[in-house]
């Protein structure tokens, strides 16, 4: 097997041969070691598809809400929850916000966790408070909600609600019906409105009453959780959000609230995602690297298995470099087989996750990219080469005599 007397390509072709030989004639061996890749790869293209698909899920929603909304709300409140850390917003402050040149609408909202009850049964939901006079506008200009049944808020409503699709079909024991009442702490309120399916569990799961009704159950008559603002000319949108945080840090002092426009808030979503898809990954990959030593392993055998094999190939001509280069194409083969595995599964995972998200009503969403199946394709089979490398290293150092003579 003298190298210099095959063409080129042929040499390639028969070292190729040679490796896939080594791996069918070991092959429980080489399939175990297959399957540690195999984990490995399926966890990192299916934790990294959850983090993916939250941030997709999050910039299709932010680009729905438009380039011309503002949000204010508490500093330190992470996202839309029902209730803030720190200082609230006033009346005073919307008062503020909606005198400011540019903003042609100001929003107040007032969230809280509280037990809702229908026919005897009590749930823990979200309580969203609107002020009649804008809800309109809340619902159908900044939110996007679409109705499935009733109709929205009127001015001057007091006790009646508008609610979450998951809260009319899957909340309850029983469907909820146009009319029927809910007892929110005390209070009945009646419903007169139901969402759309939106596609998240915390809107899906909103009970929206009047900002009014709500600070009565609370007895908060001043609070707001966050506002809303919309601007007339979306290229001021910066701008204007400068100038309302300002005004409030000269209120309230700085970093009491913030102030984010629809991109601020995607770039953050954006950050946060990636952050959390990195570190899904840096788990999944320490499982890949324990299946790298596996592979180390698996050759290291294979080399004192052939041995004798690897003294008479030295023997007909064989240089270092070509017994280096079997070594590593079959390490390759197994870290491309587990690879090519490893991605069909994590994509059924993927799916799977999905599923019985959606099954348990929490709907996880899942984004499997191609540029993510390439990474994972191509780190397998970049694992396969590194821990092989050692491995095919000491073949080639065999001394043809002492292999020859290994017993």
């Amino acid at each position: 097997m003298r190298s210099d007397l095959l063409p080129f390509g042929a040499l390639e072709k028969e070292f190729l041969r040679m490796a896939f030989n080594s791996i069918k004639e070991r092959k429980l061996r080489s399939s175990l070691t297959v399957l540690g890749i195999v984990i490995g790869i399926a966890a990192i293209v299916s934790l990294v598809s959850v983090g993916e698909g939250m941030r997709l899920t999050v910039t299709e929603v932010l680009e729905q809400f438009g380039p011309n909304k503002i949000l204010i709300l508490p500093q330190m409140q992470m996202g839309f929850g029902p209730s803030a850390i720190g200082e609230p917003l006033k009346e005073k402050d919307l008062n503020d916000i909606r005198r400011i040149r540019g903003v042609s609408i100001a929003v107040p909202i007032l969230y809280r966790t509280m037990p809702v009850e229908y026919k005897g049964e009590m749930q823990t939901l979200s309580v969203s408070g609107v002020d009649t006079k804008e809800s309109r506008l809340f619902f159908l200009d900044i939110q996007a909600f679409d109705l499935e049944k009733g109709r929205f808020f009127r001015a001057g409503d007091k006790q009646v609600a508008v609610i979450g699709h998951s809260v009319v079909y899957d909340i309850f024991a029983e469907d909820v019906k146009l009319r029927d009442k809910l007892k929110i702490k005390d209070v009945s309120v009646d419903v007169i409105g139901m969402l759309k399916e939106i596609g998240n569990r915390q809107d899906d799961t909103m009970v929206i009453i009047p900002l009014d009704t709500l600070r009565e159950i609370t007895g908060e008559k001043d609070e707001i959780t966050m506002i809303l603002a919309k601007v007339d000319d979306a290229s001021k949108v910066d701008a204007i959000a400068e100038e309302i945080q300002s005004k409030l840090d000269n209120t309230h002092g700085e970093k009491t609230f913030m102030v984010m426009t629809t991109a601020q808030i995607t770039e953050r979503v954006g950050q946060v995602t990636s952050t959390i898809s990195l570190v899904l990954g840096g788990i999944a990959a320490i499982s890949l690297a324990v299946a790298g030593i596996g592979i180390a392993n698996t050759m290291l055998m294979s080399v004192m298995e052939r041995t004798r094999e690897i003294g008479t190939m030295k023997a007909i001509g064989a240089t270092n470099a070509d017994v280096m280069k079997i070594f590593l194409i079959e390490s390759a083969l197994i870290g491309l087989f587990g690879g090519v595995i490893g991605c069909l599964v994590g994509v059924g995972m993927a799916k799977a996750i999905r599923a019985v998200s959606i099954y348990y009503g929490i709907r996880i969403q899942t984004a499997v990219t191609p540029q993510l199946l390439l990474f994972s394709f191509g780190f397998s089979v970049l694992v396969g080469i590194v821990f092989g490398l050692w491995p095919a290293r000491r073949a080639a150092k065999l001394s043809p005599i002492e292999a020859l003579r290994y017993e």
